[in-house]
């Protein structure tokens, strides 16, 4: 029973990761009318399935035994871990506010620590120092290139010359980032549910990793049209430009988490890419931005959901009488 059940949410789970990662990463050129949306869809599976395989084991690997006591981790460990995190991810789609998967799938594996009283602590901490340092970093880069070419002026007239006179190179350019986007996905959250299901000895990582990768572009397939069309039109009127560079700068920082080994929230770094470009175009301080309602609302939500998969896996695995 509890093999079936890890299962329905694993799917489950890599299926929602699917749909919102092909969201993120082809809005540009769909809400562009520079590709289709099924051609999107077999593009995104292609490259999470690339990044997976290249680069996606060295996060499973912390994921799977480097936070907690691998010998610790069962199957019913695992249930908990994943059941945690889809509850705090779905209280987070409640409330509008988007949350990342690695960090509460981290925090998921935190709970389960706390509950073993085995949990790698200078990890976690390091951990949280990176997701900050780099959710900064992801603002005020993103901020300091927008900067530069908004608004049009007498400096960077040239820029927009060459950028009309070259609408072809331009396309080229959307895809090329869409499909960069796309492989930092891979690298690193398809790894946010092979890595529990390697810790408890379900699967093997190539296997996992191809599996769930076209559970991605599955769940991209079935859930994710929707939510790329409204994500596109949302985007996509911003400019072409300012959202292939959130998926520039967001999803280099991704791939040299992944490269490190390091589970990294690629919805708190664009996030925060997106509130910088805002901040640049509307012409506001950074204080406005980081006093205004939505950005408090996102920063509670942030903080309260992945308390809430430490309590919920530490409550469920007592609740399942596993053995410490």
């Amino acid at each position: 029973m509890t093999a079936i059940l890890l299962l329905i949410i694993s799917i489950f789970w890599a299926m929602n990761m699917g749909a919102s990662g092909l969201a993120v990463s082809f809005a540009p050129s769909v809400g562009s009318n520079i590709i289709k949306k099924n051609r999107a869809v077999v593009l995104f599976t292609i490259f999470v399935l690339i990044g997976a395989l290249l680069v996606g084991a060295r996060v499973a690997k912390t994921l799977s035994n480097k936070i907690i006591t691998p010998e610790l981790i069962t199957q019913p460990v695992v249930l908990a871990i994943l059941f945690s995190a889809c509850i705090s991810l779905f209280l987070a789609n409640i409330l509008k506010i988007p949350q990342s998967t690695s960090i509460i799938v981290v925090a998921s594996f935190i709970g389960a620590g706390l509950y073993f009283r085995s949990l790698n602590l200078s990890l976690v901490r390091y951990l949280i120092f990176v997701w900050v340092g780099v959710s900064f970093l992801s603002y005020f880069l993103t901020y300091f290139i927008v900067h530069k070419i908004y608004p049009p002026r007498q400096k960077n007239l040239r820029f927009y010359e060459k950028l009309f006179c070259h609408e072809s190179k331009l396309k080229k350019w959307t895809l090329f980032t869409d499909f960069y986007s796309a492989f930092g996905i891979g690298t690193n959250n398809v790894a946010n549910v092979v890595g529990p299901l390697i810790a408890a000895n379900i699967i093997k990582p190539n296997v996992g990793f191809l599996i769930f990768s076209l559970l991605f572009g599955f769940g991209g397939l079935i859930l994710g049209k929707e939510v790329l069309n409204t994500v596109s039109k949302e985007i996509v009127p911003l400019g072409t430009i300012s959202a292939s560079i959130v998926s520039l700068v967001v999803s280099t920082f991704i791939i040299a988490s992944s490269l490190l080994g390091l589970p990294a929230p690629y919805v708190q770094f664009s996030s925060l890419s997106i509130l910088a470009i805002h901040t640049a175009k509307e012409e506001k301080n950074h204080n406005q931005t980081l006093i205004h309602p939505i950005t408090k609302k996102i920063l509670k939500v942030w903080t309260l959901t992945p308390i809430l998969s430490i309590i919920i896996c530490y409550s469920m695995l007592l609740f399942l009488g596993v053995k410490r």
